[in-house]
């Protein structure tokens, strides 16, 4: 009986701990349970607030592009990333308490200058408190949940500037057609979204395609592309750069990628006829006849009809002797009825001959721009232009300088520290003083043709090379004296290096506007065609690159500091060969420094 009721006793305490032991354990059920139902919530919320951020990230970016200024792309970036997180994440979602938080924030990239290189980043931080529920009894009223969206934006506005000079050679293997496969393969790696747009040039600038063009269309003008004729860059470079500013997009990145095989060799300006006698190379048409000549010039028999012997210092191309001199014309009669200006293009067409080689014109600077004689009438015979026109003006229709290496008289960047090649002159970069045909290097090894180049120099350095003296690129006596000449091929190639490099200064400086476009001008040189001389700093002056770099065949060269490098401009990439078939490479290579904006 004892026994019993022992056992009893026992049976009833255990029941006793059993509702104990469970109710502990509702305890802790519950609130694992209430615990999951607000970090259910919690999670809900995060995951609509970080959809919502990202989404107001995404559609601030497509907006920012679509302005012109900073300030104003801040502005439509708050507002519109407001508008979308609002409409993706609406107040009192899910219980939530009070209104969310949003910071939309807008930062422009910029490259190692502080300069803008087209990319805008946006990025939306947003937060809301959570409601708890079974949470509030250990006194949690609520959880702050938070969430970021990040977007970048890069607009580009594209210009392919391509020349199609006759250097280029035609024909399957030729750079003309390499080129072409190059430049196409080239838009074909750009977003859909990008704006490319096409301009060639020979001694004429051509624009086969504006900014709005479908790939389609610039493909098949690429296609179409035949090499002919001399190098107007001056003129392709300004209408590559209209393009940009018609496209109005300054917080795009906006490129200019300019390939070429040489020096540049067209000048577009307004001419002043020749209204008095001088000396001048070339033959003398009309009447009066010109005096009996006597005497030589630069080793040359002087003659009005005659044409000269052979450029000597062509000679010592591996291509031979191929350019005819002219004589110089003492007293070359001035010719009637012409007076005023003569508006066009003058081009270099004897090579780069310093001594009297043919110089022809005028061609329209443009499509749309058309040669203008004013009262002059050369009836026809471009060869003859350079017995109309007085001189070389010192700025292009343009306003590019074409004495020395930048924009303006006003805006002319001073050239730091010294040039190993003599090109700082008085402070300034510059051809005006430049001998082309002097410095010869190369040798039998070279895979290219020519197999020689010349580098240039400073008339002052030529000694006499090939026996004919020194000269210059001005006129050293008569009523024209310290002016360009017109009637030398070297000088035309001097002044057009030299407003090519202006007009490169001009674009990245937005000299003509307010509006702040940012232009990158890219260049691809390729070296070796024909018979032009090369020149180490030209297209690395153009694209604004921090350094010069060696040509192709150098064996010994110490790269220096481009002697006008302007670090509150934009630096462009600059590529050169000697090598056709590396050009397809140099291409890619230029896009994927492009493309690599775009991720």
């Amino acid at each position: 009986m004892a026994k019993h009721m022992v056992t009893t006793r026992r049976r009833s305490s255990q029941r006793g701990m059993a509702i104990i032991f469970y109710a502990t354990m509702l305890f802790f059920v519950i609130g694992c349970v209430g615990l999951a139902v607000d970090v259910g919530t919690i999670y809900m919320i995060k995951a609509r607030l970080s959809a919502a951020a990202d989404a107001a990230a995404l559609a601030a970016g497509r907006s920012v592009n679509l302005t012109t200024t900073l300030a104003q792309a801040q502005t439509n970036a708050i507002t519109t990333a407001n508008q979308f997180f609002g409409a993706n994440f609406p107040n009192g979602y899910f219980n939530t308490v009070g209104n969310p938080t949003v910071t939309p924030a807008l930062t422009q990239e910029t490259d190692n200058n502080g300069n803008p290189n087209g990319v805008l980043d946006i990025k939306v931080t947003a937060s809301v408190t959570a409601p708890t529920y079974f949470m509030n009894i250990f006194d949690v009223r609520g959880i702050t949940v938070a969430a970021t969206g990040t977007a970048s934006r890069r607009g580009l506005v594209l210009m392919l500037v391509l020349d199609q000079s006759s250097s280029m050679g035609s024909g399957s293997g030729s750079p003309c057609e390499v080129m072409k496969t190059a430049a196409e393969n080239f838009i074909t790696m750009l977003s859909a979204y990008d704006y490319v747009g096409l301009v060639t040039f020979d001694y004429t600038a051509h624009l086969k395609d504006a900014y709005t063009a479908s790939r389609a269309q610039v493909n098949s003008d690429i296609a179409a592309i035949g090499c002919t004729n001399n190098t107007n860059t001056i003129s392709a470079l300004e209408l590559a750069y209209k393009q940009i500013q018609a496209a109005g997009l300054p917080l795009a990145l906006n490129s200019i990628v300019l390939f070429t095989d040489g020096s540049p060799n067209g000048v577009s300006a307004d001419f002043p006829a020749r209204t008095q006698v001088d000396n001048r190379w070339g033959p003398a048409l009309g009447s009066p006849a010109p005096p009996a000549q006597s005497g030589s010039t630069y080793g040359h028999t002087n003659n009005c009809s005659d044409v000269g012997p052979t450029d000597p210092n062509q000679a010592l191309t591996s291509a031979g002797a191929s350019v005819n001199e002219e004589a110089i014309c003492v007293n070359m009669p001035v010719v009637a009825g012409c007076s005023g200006t003569l508006h066009g293009t003058l081009v270099q067409w004897g090579d780069q001959s310093s001594w009297g080689g043919t110089t022809e014109g005028l061609f329209s600077p443009t499509d749309s721009d058309s040669v203008n004689y004013g009262s002059c009438n050369p009836g026809g015979s471009t060869g003859n232009i350079r017995q109309y026109i007085a001189y070389i003006p010192h700025y292009d229709i343009y306003g590019n300088d074409l004495w020395n290496a930048c924009g303006s008289s006003a805006s002319c960047p001073a050239a730091t520290g010294g040039s190993a090649y003599g090109t700082v002159v008085g402070g300034y970069d510059t051809r005006k003083n430049w001998l082309f045909q002097m410095n010869w290097t190369g040798s039998g090894g070279f895979t290219f043709s020519p197999q020689y180049r010349n580098e240039g120099g400073n008339w002052t350095l030529n000694g006499g090379t090939g026996g004919v003296g020194s000269g210059s690129n001005f006129f050293t006596s008569g009523p024209y004296i310290n002016q360009l000449r017109p009637d030398q091929p070297n000088t035309v190639v001097a002044a057009s290096m030299n407003g090519a490099m202006s007009e490169a200064f001009r674009i990245r400086s937005d000299a003509e506007t307010t509006t702040k476009y940012h232009t990158v001008i890219n260049t691809i040189y390729l070296v070796g065609n024909a018979t032009d001389a090369a020149d180490r700093e030209f297209l690395a002056i153009v694209a604004n690159a921090a350094q010069i770099t060696a040509l192709p065949y150098d064996t010994a060269f110490t790269p220096y500091a481009n002697p006008v490098y302007q670090t509150n401009q934009e630096t462009g990439q600059y590529f050169v060969t000697a090598d056709r078939t590396a050009l397809t490479g140099l291409f890619s290579k230029l896009a994927s420094q492009v493309l690599r904006l775009s991720q």
